[in-house]
């Protein structure tokens, strides 16, 4: 709370509109993966990207043409199928059509933000109480949200990764195989209102 001696009605209206306004000056946090954060360390897509695809689920066309059969003969012994990386593999059994590949959506960002709502709201009446300035307060924000979204990410359970990708990453994880997307996470401050973004 701003914290005024009422000696005049009119002078405590004004200091209280005074730092209103200092608060009102139209800049924004932005938290999330930007476009700035650059390629994902395993593939041809950005962090960016991949972070939308999570939050919101994709639909990969593949065209086919993988070869699929036993990578080894124990692996024959015990039936296992798996795709097989060209000119590998004891058995080559085929190569596969054209299929989609659905991966679902795991939302991370709107909720891990939304885990702060309070503590953000407190931040900023701490600050105003204190005096202190706008900057201060939506860099402290920023940095908390940022904090909340990567736990949001660490955490998350569901909806589960497919058996073979739990094997292959050595963890159940959906969001993390290196760590590289939840570290691209950050904050701005800017000075209008996204266009774009969640």
């Amino acid at each position: 709370m701003i914290k005024i001696s009422v000696i005049d009605a009119d002078k405590a209206r004004d200091a209280i509109e005074r730092a209103l306004q200092e608060f009102m000056t139209g800049e924004f946090v932005t938290v999330g993966i930007h476009e700035d954060a650059g390629q994902h360390e395993s593939d041809d897509i950005t962090n960016a990207q991949l972070g939308a695809i999570h939050e919101f689920g994709a639909d990969i066309e593949h065209p086919g043409g993988t070869s699929y059969g036993f990578a080894s003969k124990a692996a024959q012994d015990r039936n296992e199928v798996r795709f097989l990386k060209a000119g590998k593999g004891t058995v080559e059994l085929g190569v596969t059509g054209p299929y989609t590949i659905t991966i679902p959506a795991r939302p991370w960002l709107n909720p891990g933000v939304q885990l702060g709502n309070a503590e953000y709201l407190s931040i900023i009446q701490k600050a105003v109480e204190k005096g202190k300035s706008l900057d201060t307060a939506l860099n402290q924000v920023g940095l908390v949200a940022v904090g909340n979204v990567q736990k949001y990410m660490t955490e998350l359970r569901t909806p589960p990764n497919a058996a073979s990708t739990i094997k292959k990453k050595k963890s159940s994880n959906p969001l993390i195989d290196s760590g590289a997307l939840r570290q691209s996470v950050t904050y701005k401050i800017t000075p209008s209102k996204p266009t774009e973004g969640l």
